[in-house]
């Protein structure tokens, strides 16, 4: 009687937590893409540090507070070396698109331009979104699956709470 108790309790924790994950978007496929061109020019902070430095969260809050005086503006970010731990260095760059932002700050610049550039589109929570790593993976099979080139940058494009596009973008020298 409790091994039954037992399975039928598992497998219910197992259907909803499956409910759970789909409801969260957890099963959505990353949609990916190729544009042609792709021209991107970002004003922001850039930050080297440890994550736990106040810092990073100044830089955010900063950019963000931004952002919510133009809704339509999308927040950007550029991960150049991701923290393995909490005290690890990292380095981002977090940012908006130049056109919204005021020219007589002295913002950081970061411009990128490229062709064929595939942007990966990812509708889902952010507790079941897919892992950077992942995606960087994705983009990188699918570029030579279709015999693109290769990305150099990725690029966080967060629409919003529950979409973000990664943009993978090879440098034009």
């Amino acid at each position: 009687m409790k091994k039954k108790i037992v399975l039928v309790s598992f497998i219910l924790l197992v259907v909803t937590g499956l409910f759970v994950f789909n409801s969260m978007g957890g099963f959505n496929e990353v949609q990916l893409e190729v544009l042609d061109r792709k021209d991107i020019n970002l004003s922001g902070r850039h930050f080297k540090g440890i994550p736990q430095d106040e810092k990073l969260g100044i830089a955010f809050l900063e950019i963000e507070k931004i952002k919510n005086a133009h809704p339509e503006a999308a927040l950007h970010t550029i991960y150049y070396t991701e923290p393995a731990g909490k005290l690890d260095t990292m380095e981002v760059f977090v940012g908006l698109e130049s056109k919204w932002m005021d020219k007589n700050v002295g913002y950081d610049q970061v411009s990128f331009s490229g062709e064929n550039v595939i942007i990966a589109t990812i509708k889902a929570h952010r507790f079941v979104m897919p892992s950077p790593l992942k995606i960087k993976n994705k983009i990188n099979d699918f570029a030579k699956d279709n015999n693109l080139p290769i990305p150099d940058v990725f690029i966080d494009q967060i629409i919003g709470p529950d979409e973000v596009n990664v943009i993978g973008i090879k440098l034009v020298k």
